[in-house]
């Protein structure tokens, strides 16, 4: 059962400690992962939206999201084929991999009680130790640079390399939670419909959090300026807000302007699933 661990001050959580049998390929267990970890928040969430911890943490469901887990470590990575389906695996794994090191560490009001949270949350899959970070910058985002220090995950002679996925695909970023309220939400992704999840993401992620106010100042989301970089890569942010923004207001401020953000809110790091004990 996922138990709620002691939270260590230094060094790597692995969350999927025990090998459980693998119950058909990489997409398979990746997608039940995430679908049975869904279903287990939904049962104990209450009616205002706050979430029950301690009667999750006790419940059949998290127990069987435990063994989802402990069957990463026996996948055969070399079955995935194709971008869409490894693109779909990865996303599958790094958000029930956030949320587990949420519970698992008994975090109460944002993923900033631990020190260094994505660095050291992990999961064994498929022979290899990856922690959050490891998945999101390292595979998600092509090894891109990532944190002040403008320094790749994975080394030029680290094995992880072959896992990363080129080029970035920016609307990642609108599929995939780092625990906060101002995380986008999360649903389980599927290769043969990735594409058009991914634009459905994007486009619901970012006609809530991109706004005009009253002087005419376009705001944006935080995830807009940290990962510029990828959306410039993909053909520039302006091109991507004209796509996914409905037509109205928001969208004539943004293609009047050279930049098409104004200014970026404080991001809302308090848990995206508030507790209700």
């Amino acid at each position: 059962m996922l138990k709620r661990t002691m939270r260590p001050l230094l060094g790597r959580v692995i969350l999927n400690p025990e090998a459980a049998a693998a119950t058909g390929g990489p997409a398979a267990v990746a997608e039940g992962l995430q679908r049975g970890l869904l279903g287990a928040i939904g049962s104990h969430t209450r009616a205002d939206g706050r979430l029950h911890y301690a009667a999750l943490r006790a419940s059949p469901g998290w127990a069987e999201a435990a063994a989802r887990a402990g069957a990463l470590r026996s996948l055969s990575l070399g079955d995935l084929t194709g971008r869409q389906s490894r693109l779909a695996f990865w996303i599958n794994v790094y958000n029930p991999m956030v949320f587990h090191g949420i519970v698992a560490m008994g975090i109460r009001r944002t993923v900033r009680e631990m020190r260094g949270f994505f660095a050291r949350v992990a999961y064994r899959v498929g022979g290899f130790t990856l922690t959050a970070d490891d998945v999101e910058h390292g595979i998600l985002r092509g090894n891109a640079v990532h944190g002040f220090l403008r320094r790749r995950r994975f080394g030029g002679r680290d094995p992880r390399l072959v896992l990363a996925v080129h080029p970035v695909d920016p609307r990642i970023h609108f599929a995939i939670t780092c625990g906060a309220q101002s995380c986008p939400p999360v649903g389980v992704y599927r290769a043969a419909a990735l594409d058009q999840q991914l634009d459905l993401a994007a486009r619901n992620f970012l006609n809530q959090e991109v706004a005009v106010d009253a002087r005419g100042c376009v705001t944006c989301s935080r995830i807009l300026e940290w990962y510029a970089a990828d959306f410039e890569a993909a053909g520039g942010l302006g091109a991507l807000l004209s796509r996914y923004l409905d037509a109205g207001a928001v969208r004539d401020a943004v293609a009047a302007r050279p930049r098409p953000c104004d200014a970026f809110p404080p991001y809302d790091w308090s848990l995206q699933h508030e507790p209700a004990e």
